[in-house]
């Protein structure tokens, strides 16, 4: 079970890692849309959270994977 939780993980926070990601590539942190304000960081922009969160659950599901162990049913 604890696999099929892991593969969960993984899926989960890789497709929410990605859709961050380009969040972040389209927001004023790399595009500027206010060349009067300049470029914002990712702290400005509110993605930080996003970022470390999906990313730990992203490593928690990779590390589940590699871990853990089922029981050989025969």
């Amino acid at each position: 079970m604890a696999k099929v939780l892991g593969v969960m993980l993984c899926i989960v926070g890789g497709l929410a890692s990605l859709g961050v990601f380009f969040l972040y590539l389209n927001s004023s942190a790399v595009l500027p849309y206010n060349p009067a304000d300049g470029v914002k960081g990712i702290l400005d922009v509110g993605l930080a959270l996003p970022f470390i969160l999906f990313g730990l659950i992203l490593l928690a599901g990779i590390l589940m994977l590699k871990f853990s162990s089922e029981p050989q049913v025969k």
